[in-house]
């Protein structure tokens, strides 16, 4: 069964070439730039992908639109900084060719300071679909979700994740963006803010990371990651109690 992979670009030399020999087996390479000016493009075209310009939409407009350019009924979705692991292709395929789904997730490894945060934190997410059975939530801002039915399975294999969790001012940077982006959503939807929320968020998010996250197993690194992601959802809320403040 012939697959494409998509993905969206923009400035992704860093990592790009070893991302797209990750996808070597894949029937068909797709990426979406919205204005590279840091080889990104070269780099594509020269590993073979079929490379269209796109103006950029939003985080989900740009993948449902990188979506429609595929040609073939399953595909596989990457972020410009993500490798495959060896072997993973060939799983892929397994899993598509057994037909017990329409969808099936990879488990992601999102690396932190340099080094794996596999032995804590590595959750599966929907990767390889059939494209006529996917939608993407158009509505997403920001951690944008695409809708498949039925089950999804997980396939044995990893996504190791780099930009954006370099270092820690690089993965807060990222953060502060998102929680702007994420109040630019809820003011759409009519989501106000509250003191309730914005004293809760702190500690109940740090508890959701550190334990049922598990990423107090990954020692220091793990600790320093809990408090980022549980201060992202803080700012998140404080942002959205000040624009509802200010809205009064």
């Amino acid at each position: 069964m012939p697959i494409s992979a998509y993905l969206i670009t923009k400035n992704e030399a860093k990592h790009l070439a070893a991302v797209l020999a990750s996808l070597a087996g894949a029937d068909e390479i797709v990426v979406v730039d919205s204005g590279s000016t840091d080889g990104t493009i070269e780099i594509a075209r020269a590993a073979g992908a079929r490379v269209i310009h796109q103006d950029w939409l939003g985080f989900a407009r740009q993948k449902d639109f990188a979506l429609r350019q595929c040609l073939h009924e399953w595909v596989l979705n990457m972020d410009g900084d993500e490798i495959l692991s060896a072997g993973s292709m060939p799983l892929i395929r397994q899993a598509i060719d057994s037909g017990r789904a329409v969808g099936y997730r990879i488990a992601r490894d999102d690396e932190f300071m340099g080094a794996s945060m596999a032995r804590s934190h590595c959750r599966p997410f929907l990767r390889v679909y059939r494209r006529d059975q996917a939608i993407w939530d158009l509505d997403k801002t920001v951690h944008e979700h695409i809708k498949v039915k039925g089950p999804h399975p997980v396939i044995s294999g990893v996504t190791i994740h780099h930009k954006g969790y370099d270092s820690v001012t690089v993965y807060m940077d990222k953060l502060n963006r998102y929680a702007a982006l994420k109040n630019v959503m809820w003011e759409k939807t009519g989501r106000a803010g509250s003191v309730p929320r914005v004293i809760a968020a702190f500690p109940l998010a740090l508890f959701k990371h550190l334990f049922l996250r598990r990423m107090v197993l990954s020692g220091p690194r793990g600790f320093v990651r809990a408090m980022q992601d549980a201060f992202y959802v803080f700012l998140a809320e404080a942002m959205a109690y000040e624009r509802t403040r200010r809205g009064r």
